[in-house]
């Protein structure tokens, strides 16, 4: 079973990365990168709506508390002097742009699909310098966030991302209709199939299997 982790590791492109949905203008270099243990998100919105905050909120509890690691030979203990060296990301920035009439992101997710705005920005330096989310609507901030989360591993306790600089330019889900998120409705179903899998994979099981709809 090692050899076939081994010879799996060996082909897989460096640039695979757990996203989903896969952003479409995806661009990642092959830097480490770690968060600073007071790293934080920060809200750049004139009153923000409640569920922004809580969308940021959770994002934060979901980068400390999930603890993913890399599905690699020693889950990226190999990596440890690297990411040691690693820049420390101190802050995230969510923005939207000049002139957006912004409403709570529950208002947003209701409109028609020909008048849903869900495009975000984001960009994630490898050097250490404050990431940036901008977004013409608060639903497209939250579409963000949920790429932004799924970016990081952890080693140790060390949060970090492997593929800096990361760079994705007004991308929004194909599939719209649907949101892939952390959502509590399916939390017994998760629960299930973790423990019906093997310990390797109930990280990504988890990160993965919590589907709502909209």
């Amino acid at each position: 079973m090692l050899l076939l982790i081994a010879g799996i590791a060996a082909i897989a492109p460096w640039n695979v990365l757990a996203l989903w949905p896969i952003p479409k203008s995806l661009q990642t270099g092959r830097a480490f990168l770690k968060l600073s243990h007071s790293f934080e998100i920060k809200a750049n919105v004139d009153n923000p709506p409640q569920d922004l905050l809580n969308a940021i909120s959770r994002t934060m509890s979901y980068i400390k508390n999930d603890k993913l690691q890399r599905l690699v030979v020693g889950r990226g203990a190999n990596d440890s002097a690297a990411i040691s060296r690693a820049p420390s990301l101190s802050s995230l920035t969510v923005s939207l742009l000049d002139g957006s009439v912004y409403h709570p992101i529950a208002v947003e997710a209701i409109k028609p699909l020909d008048k849903r705005s869900e495009g975000y920005s984001l960009t994630v330096p490898s050097d250490g310098s404050p990431a940036k989310l901008t977004a013409n609507t608060t639903l497209g901030l939250f579409r963000g966030l949920m790429t932004f989360d799924q970016l990081w591993y952890d080693l140790q306790g060390t949060t970090y991302t492997y593929q800096a600089p990361v760079k994705i330019v007004d991308d929004a889900p194909a599939f719209v209709s649907f949101r892939l998120t952390y959502c509590e409705n399916f939390e017994g179903l998760t629960a299930y199939f973790i423990q019906a899998l093997s310990r390797i994979y109930a990280g990504y099981i988890k990160k993965f299997v919590r589907v709502c709809v909209l």
